[in-house]
């Protein structure tokens, strides 16, 4: 089970395979959950009961917000039954939405943007997870130059 749990609309697939790449190239951690991700759940698994399982042990959720991601219902379920489990959950606007227009409840938690963002990212999830913060990244920062390509897509 991982510590991190990464909630997504699956035709966003791409920018949350890049998230999931970005954030253990920098934690060193091992895997980010991704909760849309037909690699990561298995055929003959019962699904609800496997991301239930997952949200349990994650000790964060990252929730992937555009747009389009922000109304889904399943985003939404995720988003609840993580905030119910008092985990930290961690609102990530992207694309077309910003945090300034993030709707309630997500405008209530202190959200971030990327990829302008991603070393505050990385500083919050390794805060939640009592790691040693990773150094900060410049923009030379190999990691980081893929996270932005993905989006500059």
């Amino acid at each position: 089970m991982a510590d991190v749990f990464l909630s997504f609309n699956h035709e966003e697939e791409k920018i949350a395979n890049a998230v999931q790449r970005f954030l253990e190239d920098k934690l060193n951690r091992g895997t980010v959950f991704m909760s849309a991700d037909r690699w990561q759940v298995f055929a003959g698994e019962i699904w609800l009961d496997r991301i239930e399982q997952e949200l349990d042990s994650a000790k964060v959720v990252i929730l992937l917000l555009s747009q389009d991601s922000v109304g889904r219902p399943w985003v939404n379920f995720e988003a609840g039954a993580a905030w119910l489990a008092k985990k930290a959950v961690i609102p990530v606007c992207f694309g077309n939405l910003s945090k300034e227009n993030l709707p309630k409840p997500y405008s209530g938690i202190m959200a971030l943007a990327l990829p302008d963002e991603a070393g505050c990212l990385l500083q919050s999830v390794a805060h939640h997870l009592h790691l040693v913060p990773p150094e900060p990244m410049g923009d030379e920062d190999e990691a980081f130059i893929r996270l932005r390509s993905e989006f500059a897509r």
